[in-house]
């Protein structure tokens, strides 16, 4: 009787380990799985060097997974899991903002080196003219001599003439001007293109569209009024995907890409983690941001 009453302890203690070594298991392969996350998002050549706080917090996350109890698991899994996410939009986030600088600095640069090349031709066509003045004088002192009527005749057919090349020089430094801006749009939309979804547009969810009135006086700074309808979106689509879709024409599709990124950086800001930014749209209403909640 004793010894029955032994081998049911045996077997009773033995059935009372099992669930502590399959929790171990399950501890092991989500550190192991939110390790590899984190260790894929700090080896990357581009995100890796972003973001180094998160990725701090994010790995100390980890380790109070590794070290949490039964009762403390389900807990430190969300916080470990919420962190890494965290990071790596956090690198996004950052490295996007980098790119966009670049791309600003460029920008600055080649407007700067177009008003060098317009100051360069200014002081070129002041003196051509100066010298075409002399050159007209003394032209007008023998038409003088010649007669006051071929004299008239030639004064009119130099004004014209002049007239025709500064003409042709402003629309040749029309055109420069405006295959840089287009350039430029270019890059920055290939820029927001590389870290956008482009699939189909979900209809469902909600949507928010932010006009020109929604930021200040043409920038892509957003208005307080504009900044309460966007923290109202994020925390109203807390839980769901929030797609932003920047439209505009010509000139203005740099302006709508830094909105675009304005309005991310305020979701982020309000509480949302899945933010993107689809390719560049055209629309005839100026710089536009729209939102769209997907499930």
């Amino acid at each position: 009787m004793r010894a029955m009453a032994i081998v049911l302890a045996a077997g009773l203690a033995l059935i009372g380990a099992l669930p502590t070594g399959a929790h171990a298991s399950s501890v092991d392969a989500d550190v192991q799985r939110l390790s590899a996350q984190l260790d894929q998002l700090s080896n990357d050549p581009v995100l890796g060097q972003y973001a180094g706080a998160q990725q701090i917090l994010a790995r100390n996350a980890i380790t109070a997974l590794q070290n949490a109890g039964r009762r403390e698991r389900d807990h430190a899994l969300f916080m470990a899991e919420q962190r890494v996410a965290l990071a790596r939009a956090a690198a996004r986030v950052e490295a996007d903002r980098a790119k966009l600088d670049q791309l600003e600095r460029q920008r600055d640069q080649i407007m700067l080196e177009a008003a060098q090349a317009d100051a360069a031709i200014a002081q070129a066509e002041l003196a051509r003219q100066r010298l075409q003045y002399e050159a007209a004088v003394e032209q007008a002192q023998m038409l003088q001599q010649q007669g006051a009527q071929a004299a008239q005749q030639a004064q009119q057919a130099q004004l014209e003439a002049a007239q025709a090349r500064k003409l042709a020089a402003a629309q040749a430094r029309a055109a420069a001007l405006a295959r840089r801006e287009a350039q430029l749009a270019e890059a920055a939309t290939r820029a927001l293109g590389g870290s956008s979804d482009t699939g189909a547009a979900s209809t469902g969810g909600g949507s928010l569209g932010l006009a020109d009135s929604a930021f200040l006086g043409g920038t892509a700074e957003l208005s307080a009024a504009g900044q309460r309808r966007v923290a109202d979106f994020a925390r109203a689509h807390a839980n769901q995907r929030i797609r932003i879709e920047p439209r505009a024409s010509g000139d203005l599709r740099v302006l709508a890409g830094r909105r675009a990124v304005a309005v991310r950086d305020a979701l982020v800001a309000a509480g949302a983690s899945r933010v993107e930014i689809r390719p560049m749209g055209r629309t005839s209403h100026g710089a536009e941001v729209e939102l769209r909640a997907l499930p």
